[in-house]
Formats: structure tokens, sequence, C-alpha cells
């Protein structure tokens, strides 16, 4: 008998501070605030005016599937993609910034560290300081 396995995967969307760790195809998300549910992958100009007021919080996230959202340069750092790639070729946003308050959105992976495997991410602008 051959079983079909249902894995439910919640889209969600969290804003928080961008920020690069020593692999540069993990992020990390820190000062993240409140974890929503979404229906979509893609973030709308009128969600991105909603999520630029969220305020930040204390809960941290790595966040995998970073090369469509980093800069060119950095996408083709990643695996094999300079190999495979030339740079006008690279699909890379530019979005995912070090220190810049971002709103991302992808599919949770509830583990230790929790992860978010990105599917959209804008940029808000900088992340405030802490002295």
């Amino acid at each position: 008998m051959n079983r079909v396995w249902m894995v439910s995967a919640a889209i969600v969307v969290v804003v928080g501070c961008a920020g690069k760790t020593a692999a540069p195809h993990i992020w990390e998300l820190k000062q993240a605030g409140a974890r929503l549910e979404s229906s979509r992958a893609g973030i709308t100009t009128s969600e991105k005016d909603q999520l630029a007021k969220q305020p930040l919080g204390q809960n941290t996230y790595q966040l995998i599937g970073v090369a469509d959202f980093v800069d060119a340069q950095t996408s083709a750092s990643i695996g094999d993609r300079a190999k495979i790639l030339t740079p006008s070729r690279v699909n890379a946003t530019g979005m995912l910034v070090s220190g810049h308050k971002v709103a991302v959105k992808g599919l949770l992976i509830d583990a230790s560290p929790p992860r978010i495997n990105l599917t959209s991410v804008v940029d808000l602008g900088s992340c405030p300081s802490h002295d």
C-alpha cells in the first residue's frame, strides 16, 4: 500500500533586521517582530506600506533561499551560480540588505533555530542602531 504524506508548511510574513552570516547562502533576521500567516507568497504594495509600520521585536530567524534576493555579486558566490550564470544572467533583486529593516515572506521551517525559506523580500530602509 502506497501512502501519500501531506506536509503542511505555513507561509509567514515577518519584519526584522537583515544580517549576513559567515555562510553567504544563510542570512539572519534579527529583532524580528510578530510572525503572521499569509495566503500568498508575494508582498503587494499595500502590504509593504502596512509592514513598514510594524514594530521590530525580539525574535531571530535564519533566512534560506536568499540567492534571488541579495545583490548580484553575493548571489554569484552562492553554490555554483558563478559557474553557470554570467553576471548579466544573475536574477537577484538586491532587496535583502544587511543592516536594513526588511519584510520577508516564505515557508516557515519550525526547527531550532527557526528558518524561513524565502519567497519574497522588500527593503523597508535602515534598521535603528543599538549603541
